[in-house]
């Protein structure tokens, strides 16, 4: 006998998504979780039903079933929100750096389309004010480390305060510019097609991922851009970190 699976029994799951568009990826993520785990584990599936007086149940159903039914279901009803696109995605692996989650795909996100028409106006972006690290520290309230051994080996060229406790250290020698993202609090991610490297440099656990070398210290979570021909090696990276400190940069 032939069963036909009933997806009105999604109705009210299908009702509660239209539409639905999130900023933020963390909710996003724990919604399809939640439903694909609640799918595989039979607490959300069909009743039983009863045919000419022979009552009959539905065949639990696999997992990779359950995960392309869940996305039918849904797609149908939001095809075209940026969710609906980003749950075609596969979740490889998540990580957890001090604020910020790194969080690996299997392919990249389809591009969103949107019918609405922009018009952007050129803005001559502010230079932002000149700090030196004691009024990054006072003006983002944060005591955070800064590294010595850059200080020592390129020229500190400025602190820039990014919104609440995140503030950029930015240092240069010749064509190279290192820019040092130092935060705390608050929920910070990116995300990425490509592997996630890990090894423990200078005593901490340092993890590379979209050209970014990201490690945690005192609270603090530190994210390292290079732009220069040549990126640091582990030795380097590890005189960074085992130079961090509260004290004043020399000039």
């Amino acid at each position: 006998m032939k069963s036909e699976q009933d997806l009105n029994d999604f109705r009210e799951l299908t009702d509660l998504l239209t539409d639905l568009e999130l900023d933020d990826a963390t909710p996003k993520a724990s919604i399809y979780n939640r439903l694909k785990f609640k799918l595989e584990s039979g607490n959300i599936q069909l009743h039983d039903r009863k045919k000419d007086g022979i009552s009959m149940k539905t065949n639990k159903w696999k997992a990779v079933s359950v995960s392309a039914v869940a996305v039918v279901c849904l797609l149908g009803a939001f095809s075209t929100t940026s969710f609906a696109q980003e749950m075609l995605q596969t979740i490889l692996a998540r990580f957890q750096v001090g604020n910020m989650e790194i969080t690996q795909y299997d392919k990249e996100q389809p591009a969103t389309q949107s019918n609405s028409q922009v018009i952007e106006i050129p803005v001559e972006p502010k230079a932002p004010p000149q700090m030196t690290l004691e009024e990054a520290r006072a003006a983002s309230k944060m005591d955070f480390p800064a590294p010595t051994w850059l200080s020592e080996h390129y020229s500190y060229v400025n602190a820039v305060v990014q919104g609440e406790h995140m503030v950029e250290v930015q240092y240069k020698k010749e064509k190279e510019f290192i820019s040092l993202l130092i935060s705390t609090g608050g929920e910070n991610g990116i995300s990425t097609t490509e592997g996630v490297k890990i090894e423990t440099i200078g005593g901490k656990k340092v993890y590379f991922a979209n050209g970014i070398v990201i490690w945690e210290h005192e609270g603090f979570t530190y994210e390292l851009y290079q732009m220069a021909e040549k990126s640091f090696d582990a030795a380097t990276i590890g005189n960074i970190i085992e130079s961090l400190s509260t004290k004043s940069v020399k000039k």
